[in-house]
């Protein structure tokens, strides 16, 4: 069965085009490396200065650059966020505290690396998971909304622009290679902005039910510094929707555009260039394969698309998790362990409901 995709199609017919060819596939056996196919004189200049840059210094460097660029960022805005910002955290003096918000970051930035994510990817992941942590200082510490954006601002470019100048861009975003079907289709504006929608829409509804149901007065008994729950009372679906439209557009960028365009997944629009189903054999499928049978997820094993959308789905889960408590717990006075676990869990939540959408959109 082919993806839901398609029949999103601005020109449907697209589909059968004749500009679909192997030859992006001929040598690579379907699958097209990030630092390939540079078209544009911005996308080449990049990619050989990148070049010049001996392989294995590229992390360290990169490690570097991330700290510079954040230390000097965060510096030039003390004055303006660091006061408001200052009456909500804790004394950051401790060496643990230290440790871990390092540790953390240098954590972040391997994975990154090893994953091979470009720029745009680090950059929506970094919106992603640090969103619930200005989310919640904006909510229930009273921090102005401009104290918020100025250092979420921070903290996406300074991962951002290190990886721009040492990694290439993903080929599902090239838009000036040739494009398999399904790379049109992903990069298609319309079918973005309506797949951020649905992805906005239910971060919004997990966020919502939390705040009528149960996570008020959770955060009454395990955030000590808190300042008021009025904010969540007050606050509508309609609203969540408008304020967290860049969440769900981040969405799409980070688990669909990849999965949908990847140059490994051409799909059934084109069966000769990389079929990616077969039937079913219990004597030579593999254990992926097996498993999938079982799980009632395909006939015949997970597609690439599938496990592109499962393994940035539980990216964007972990990370989003994970950051969303380091910081709460380490930075925001009077956190308990308790309070950073369950805010931290609406986030991860909202992440793999929002990967299961976009798994059906998908076909999965």
């Amino acid at each position: 069965m082919t993806s839901h995709v398609p029949f999103l199609a601005v020109r449907p017919d697209a589909q059968y085009s004749s500009e679909v060819t192997t030859r992006d596939f001929a040598d690579t056996n379907g699958i097209i490396d990030m630092e390939t196919v540079r078209d544009t004189p911005a996308q080449a200049a990049r990619a050989l200065s990148a070049s010049r840059v001996p392989a294995v210094v590229k992390f360290p460097l990169l490690v570097l650059l991330t700290f510079s660029l954040s230390s000097l960022l965060y510096s030039l805005v003390a004055d303006f966020t660091g006061p408001e910002l200052a009456s909500v955290s804790r004394d950051l003096s401790a060496g643990w505290h230290i440790a871990v918000m390092v540790g953390w970051k240098l954590v972040e930035l391997g994975i990154a690396w090893y994953m091979r994510f470009d720029y745009s990817d680090l950059a929506w992941l970094t919106l992603l998971s640090n969103v619930p942590h200005y989310f919640l200082l904006n909510t229930f510490y009273g921090i102005d909304y401009l104290a918020a954006l100025v250092p979420l601002f921070i903290d996406v470019s300074t991962i951002a622009i290190p990886f721009a100048l040492l990694r290439g861009m993903n080929r599902a975003r090239d838009t000036s290679a040739p494009k398999t079907v399904n790379q049109a289709v992903a990069q298609d504006t319309g079918i973005q902005w309506v797949t951020g929608l649905l992805g906005a829409s239910l971060y919004a509804l997990v966020v919502y039910g939390s705040f009528y149901t149960w996570l008020p007065q959770y955060m009454v008994v395990h955030f000590d510094g808190l300042r008021s729950v009025q904010k969540a009372h007050d606050t509508t679906q309609f609203l969540l929707l408008a304020i967290l439209g860049p969440v769900g557009y981040a969405t799409t960028q980070f688990i669909f555009l990849p999965a949908i365009g990847s140059a490994a997944n051409p799909g059934l629009t084109d069966p000769k260039l990389k079929p990616e189903k077969v039937p079913f054999n219990p004597e030579t499928a593999t254990f992926s394969e097996t498993l999938a049978w079982n799980l009632g997820f395909s006939e015949a094993g997970f597609s690439r698309r599938a496990e592109i959308l499962a393994k940035r789905t539980f990216i964007l889960a972990a990370s989003a998790f994970i950051n969303t408590f380091v910081r709460a717990y380490v930075t925001i006075e009077g956190t308990e362990i308790v309070g950073a676990i369950g805010w931290a869990s609406i986030w991860s939540l909202a992440a793999g409901v929002t990967g299961l959408a976009f798994s059906w959109v998908g076909d999965e």
